[in-house]
């Protein structure tokens, strides 16, 4: 008798399916930790981080200058270029130098903006009077950071460029440029000072002659500084009693008279007045009066008034300058040369009789 077996089969082919399934189940994929934002950037990019690149600030670079000039301003026009990539930004300048490289005149001459990588042209004009001009050798043409030329590096953000007051390049041993030292007491004498009203207005003009009895070049700031019968006042009081006048740079044994005029920020209180010192330094009104190398006070002529809201208030020696124009001065109107008055002018209707006037309908009538 043969035995049937099929049972012992089926449950070995169970075991086998069990064993095969559970050897052979795919893996499910395991949950995944978060991924930082930057890696996945990294990731993305295919390499390593890369970082913002670094602005590098070069010196400016002058060219294509011309400089045109007449009696009172100069007029300046230039290319700047920026080798960097960094913005060039703050003030353009000129400063004229003696045959020793001294700075005898500077000035701003405008705002630039020079993106790094480019270039552009600029045209400026600055008030240089030709008396300027007479020590000149070289001029020098730089730019600064900030807003203020006077005192500032010559190459801290250019290529300083040397030119003759032709506009023709400078010879290559032209001296170094440099700035005179602090005006110290007794190199300048301050001497001459007269005072007078000009003919509009709060308009005042101030004569004096400085000479400088040193051995080097000196640059200095001239300022008039007004008192009233209390000296001790405030700051603020006493800045709109103040005016700057020029700069001046004067050679070695050079003596020279100017005349300027002063222009009080608050002419109200011109009248308050009793008192000027006018004084040098290398900040003018800046400075102290009482700590200034040179000072000479003098008394505010009793005839100058400030100007009133009708008109202004001359004094006897008023109009211009007293010395040169004293003819001017003293000459009569010529209505008061011809001895007339208001009461001797001539009625135009009397002079030519006019016809009488039409009634009073006749003028309704017209007038409708």
């Amino acid at each position: 008798m043969m035995r049937s077996d099929w049972p012992v089969r089926i449950l070995c082919v169970l075991l086998l399916c069990g064993a095969g399934v559970s050897g052979c189940k795919k893996e499910q994929p395991q949950a995944s930790a978060p991924v930082d934002a930057g890696v996945v950037a990294t990731a993305q990019a295919g390499g390593p981080e890369t970082k913002p690149v670094a602005k590098v600030a070069k010196p400016l670079k002058f060219s294509g200058v011309t400089l045109k000039r007449d009696p009172y301003f100069v007029n300046v026009t230039y290319t700047l270029t920026n080798p960097g990539t960094a913005q060039g930004r703050g003030e353009s300048c000129l400063a004229l130098l003696d045959e020793m490289g001294f700075v005898t005149y500077e000035r701003n001459l405008g705002s630039i903006t020079v993106k790094g990588g480019t270039d552009d042209v600029f045209n400026d004009n600055v008030y240089l009077p030709e008396e300027n001009w007479d020590s000149v050798l070289t001029v020098l043409l730089y730019t600064v950071k900030g807003g203020r030329c006077e005192g500032a590096d010559f190459q801290a953000a250019s290529e300083p460029l040397r030119l003759r007051a032709t506009g023709e390049p400078a010879s290559a041993d032209a001296p170094a440029p440099r700035r005179p030292g602090r005006l110290e007491p007794g190199e300048m004498e301050l001497s001459g000072l007269k005072l007078w009203q000009g003919g509009e207005g709060d308009e005042y003009q101030l004569r004096y002659t400085l000479k400088n009895v040193s051995r080097r070049r000196i640059n200095a700031q001239v300022c008039v500084q007004g008192y009233g019968t209390d000296e001790d006042v405030s700051e603020d009081r006493a800045s709109v009693l103040a005016n700057n006048l020029s700069m001046h740079s004067l050679a070695p044994g050079a003596t020279k008279t100017f005349t300027e005029r002063v222009d009080l920020s608050d002419s109200q209180r011109w009248d308050e007045v009793v008192a000027l010192d006018v004084f040098l330094d290398a900040r003018g009104c800046e400075s102290k009066p009482e700590k200034a190398p040179v000072r000479l006070r003098f008394d505010k002529p009793a005839a100058l008034k400030a100007s009133d809201e009708d008109g202004s208030q001359l004094g006897e020696s008023d109009a211009d300058d007293p010395e040169e124009e004293a003819e001017e001065s003293t000459a009569e109107p010529a209505e008061e040369e011809t001895g007339m008055d208001e009461s001797d002018a001539y009625d135009p209707e009397v002079e030519f009789p006019q016809p009488p006037p039409e009634p009073d309908d006749a003028s309704e009538e017209t007038a409708d």
